[in-house]
């Protein structure tokens, strides 16, 4: 073959090859943008737009940001593109990128958006901007215009990026329509396939009731390490949104009143006091309500977690007798009076000298140890605020000498109040 000959195989191979990609990587932005019906983005590693698919124009006083949004997440996908990247943007609205290869080509970043997780405060933002009133009110349907979408959903468009690289453009076989549909004698098997039980279904519930029963167990030992491997399982497995269409906010909040409940009752089982289960599942319940954002509601569910753990490892009494159950909770209530053996003697109807060895004996501390390591405990929240005087804390919690208190806390937690506070 002549030497030109030959080169022109390989620029028409090339030219093949190049438009083989661009129908492969129009299929997979085009796929996309029809699956999610959002604004779909296809970039080179450098952030030029290559194909670019609109459902949704944006104001045009936001065009600069969301330029800046788009090289942003195309740098930060190619950092990390194993991963999904999602950012929210100072306006509220919110992006997916992802950076995939196709064949030895260059990366390529797709981006869809934007989006919303949750209506954003628009008072805010015209406060912070100081937006005119044409701004504001291109703004506000600019709002009413777009998705509102579910953590859900952004978790399953985020696994259909994962496998950006095997969409291809597939062939469709028409059917055609039957007039006379093929029955049995009995049945037909639409008929009998329609009463089968969704196996896919049964199998989802029967996960959400085995990784509940795990969280549950978790909480009822206080067992905090486990319950975070729990937690790494949970995903999506508590998602309402489909109640909610559209109201992702209530759709969580739902799903954390849930939560509380089940979470009381794995403390309820260790054999916490009625009062402290009453106190953590009441304050929950209001932080539930009162919560706008499913940013905070997820720092809610997260302290949850937590403070059951921690109410479980402070307050059960399971495996103790009846007696220095009892011991336990009659201290743990009042915890930051003076300790009466007299009253202790008529609450447990018990002589004071059989309560105290009995208690020592179980627990392997004497009943005054015990109330100080009680009321040590419920100093570390308040340490941990930050703002509050030692002296305040030492009273609150029933100690008269704020230096005692620190010799107290020195002895059980090996640090000051003070140094424990700065930690």
């Amino acid at each position: 073959m002549h030497l030109r000959d030959y080169f022109n195989v390989l620029v028409y191979s090339k030219e093949i090859l190049m438009s083989e990609l661009q129908l492969h990587l129009s299929a997979i932005s085009t796929t996309l943008f029809h699956l999610t019906d959002i604004n779909t983005v296809v970039l080179t590693s450098s952030g030029t737009v290559l194909l670019n698919h609109e459902h949704d124009s944006i104001p045009e006083f936001l065009n600069s940001w969301q330029k800046e949004d788009i090289a942003f997440l195309a740098a930060e996908a190619q950092i990390s593109p194993v991963q999904c990247c999602k950012y929210t943007n100072i306006w509220g609205v919110t992006y997916l990128a992802k950076a995939f290869h196709l064949h030895e080509e260059r990366t390529k970043i797709m981006v869809t958006g934007p989006f919303l997780l949750q209506v954003p405060d628009v008072n805010k933002l015209y406060s912070k901007f100081k937006l005119d009133q044409g701004k504001r009110i291109e703004l506000e349907g600019f709002y009413r215009g777009m998705k509102l979408i579910s953590a859900a959903r952004v978790q399953s468009m985020a696994n259909v990026f994962e496998q950006i690289e095997g969409i291809s453009q597939t062939d469709i076989r028409e059917l055609e329509l039957q007039t006379e549909p093929v029955r049995s004698p009995r049945q037909s098997k639409i008929e009998l396939m329609l009463q089968q039980p969704d196996e896919a279904f049964i199998d989802l519930i029967e996960l959400r009731y085995q990784i509940e029963q795990e969280m549950m167990q978790a909480v009822q030992h206080g067992d905090h390490e486990t319950l975070q491997k729990v937690r790494s399982k949970m995903k999506n497995l508590y998602d309402f949104s489909e109640r909610f269409p559209n109201q992702p906010v209530r759709a969580l909040r739902n799903a954390l009143i849930i939560l509380n409940t089940l979470l009381r009752i794995a403390a309820k089982n260790a054999n916490v006091q009625p009062f402290f289960l009453h106190q953590i599942s009441e304050k929950f319940a209001k932080q539930i309500e009162r919560t706008e954002t499913i940013d905070f509601l997820n720092k809610v569910m997260t302290l949850m977690f937590d403070e059951y753990c921690r109410l479980v490892r402070q307050h059960a009494v399971k495996g103790y007798s009846p007696l220095v159950q009892k011991v336990v909770q009659f201290i743990s209530l009042h915890y930051n009076k003076p300790l009466s053996l007299e009253e202790l003697s008529q609450e447990c109807h018990a002589h004071p000298a059989h309560i105290s060895r009995q208690f020592k004996k179980e627990t392997g501390m004497t009943l005054t140890d015990f109330q100080q390591k009680q009321r040590i405990e419920e100093a570390k929240p308040l340490l941990r605020n930050g703002d509050l005087a030692i002296k305040w804390i030492a009273e609150s919690i029933g100690f008269d000498d704020a230096g005692y208190f620190t010799r107290i806390f020195k002895k059980l937690e090996g640090m000051t109040p003070t140094q424990f506070q700065k930690s």
